[in-house]
């Protein structure tokens, strides 16, 4: 992998800007963002701005295309640097019932720690608790996932519950772990935060992976590595940063800010699947935070993450400083549940 010159990804990105007030609305554009150009299935060492499509017309078939779908058309020529035309029709990463073969994460966890099944009570599914994070005003532990996990709704009212494991897993309001507090939708992020009940102890450790040791800004190239509900640990690394996706979900539309790319390592086939949502991405070489699982597309293999650093910063919580926390109230009899 090569490194990207400051300066050119300082124009590359001034470049995205033009490209998202021209196309990120447009029906076809999925994401818009700045990274590896690729050719042949192969990077080609080139920075660009990458214009993710639906159905991508074949060259032969372009002019016929264009002649019929005047208002779809990508025009390069709008765009003050080297374009990237890629296929692509990502989706969130949440699921419903019937569940996947029998695993642990899927299980009543106590301590909560990242990895594992969860959701609101007006999500029939199941998406993944990213980890612990407090609150930057009172301190106070909470659970950080997607807003389409925690919430799911604009009529979704603070105080909703989150139960642990998630709805399409068997769990109902006995696992309440927590209420739903605030989101970050409005300011493009689709992340929210809900206050632990104090019903259970958390931990700060990602399953199968370990803790989380602060935060890091993606960089193109970054191996990352994550802990989800679906397909457990995975590896992957960043081909793009600093996208937009725009969405309409829920009853109104919007855009998703601060998105990345991974796609997997060589010889590696999955970096996520549905129920993978919320999870947390942590660079390889220090377990730091760096994004937010958001989303995914099979064909080819890849994932889109939400920068971490921006998410912390839009829902006012930090990283938790301790390694992990007492439940306030006395847990249930072990014989009456079933701990992971």
């Amino acid at each position: 992998m090569y490194n990207i010159d400051p300066h050119e990804m300082r124009e590359a990105l001034q470049a995205r800007e033009v490209a998202s007030a021209y196309y990120l609305y447009n029906p076809r554009v999925r994401l818009i963002d700045v990274g590896y150009k690729i050719k042949d299935d192969q990077y080609t060492g080139q920075t660009a701005v990458r214009i993710h499509l639906r159905n991508k017309p074949e060259q032969a078939t372009f002019e016929e295309f264009s002649a019929l779908n005047e208002d779809l058309v990508i025009d390069k020529s709008k765009i003050p640097f080297e374009v990237d035309l890629i296929e692509a029709n990502y989706q969130m990463d949440w699921s419903w019932p019937p569940p996947p073969p029998e695993n642990n994460r899927r299980r009543y966890h106590d301590p909560l720690r990242g990895g594992i099944s969860v959701s609101s009570e007006w999500l029939y599914g199941f998406g993944t608790l990213g980890g612990i994070v407090q609150d930057g005003v009172t301190g106070d532990p909470m659970i950080l996932s997607n807003w389409h996990v925690l919430a799911g709704s604009a009529y979704a009212p603070r105080g909703l519950s989150v139960y642990q494991p998630g709805y399409g897993d068997g769990g109902n309001y006995t696992d309440t772990v927590a209420t739903l507090e605030r989101h970050g939708m409005d300011q493009g992020i689709d992340g929210a935060v809900a206050r632990l009940t104090g019903d259970r102890g958390w931990i700060n450790d990602q399953l199968e992976i370990g803790p989380v040791n602060g935060s890091k800004t993606p960089t193109v190239g970054m191996k990352v590595t994550k802990s989800g509900r679906m397909t457990k640990v995975t590896h992957g690394f960043i081909d793009g940063i600093m996208g937009e996706y725009p969405i309409r979900y829920a009853g109104f539309t919007t855009s998703i800010r601060f998105v990345f790319r991974i796609v997997p390592l060589p010889g590696l086939d999955q970096v996520s699947n549905k129920g993978d949502s919320g999870s947390f991405w942590l660079d390889e070489e220090g377990h730091r935070a760096v994004g937010l699982h958001f989303a995914g597309y099979d064909f080819p293999e890849t994932a889109l993450a939400i920068s971490m650093p921006e998410v912390l910063s839009a829902l006012n919580v930090t990283l938790p400083t301790g390694v992990r926390g007492a439940p306030a109230a006395a847990p249930q009899p072990a014989a009456e549940r079933v701990y992971a």
